[in-house]
């Protein structure tokens, strides 16, 4: 055994161990890629979804119709909380 053989043996070991090493990083690299290119699918259709929301809030008369509806919520709850307070301190003085 000459040292020859020995440096053969070396770089035919240091080419199995290369082959499988990039093998390894290739499947690696593909299934990142699967999944990146999967996420970046559905954020493609979130932004898709959230423009179009916006866009119809713009044009549609909605926004006028939901400031109507708070403010007539806003209105009653500050009435029925003055009657509740009246209520209950009517109560208080019951006891």
């Amino acid at each position: 055994m000459d040292m020859e053989w020995f440096r053969d043996l070396s770089i035919t070991i240091l080419g199995f161990v290369a082959t499988a090493a990039l093998i390894l990083i290739t499947v690696l690299i593909y299934r990142l890629y699967s999944q990146a290119k999967t996420t970046i699918q559905l954020v493609k259709a979130t932004a898709k979804i959230a423009y179009d929301t916006a866009t119809l809030v713009q044009q549609g008369p909605l926004v006028a119709i939901l400031t109507v509806v708070q403010s007539i919520r806003k209105k009653l709850r500050g009435i029925s909380k003055n009657f509740t307070k009246e209520s209950s301190k009517g109560e208080n003085k019951n006891e």
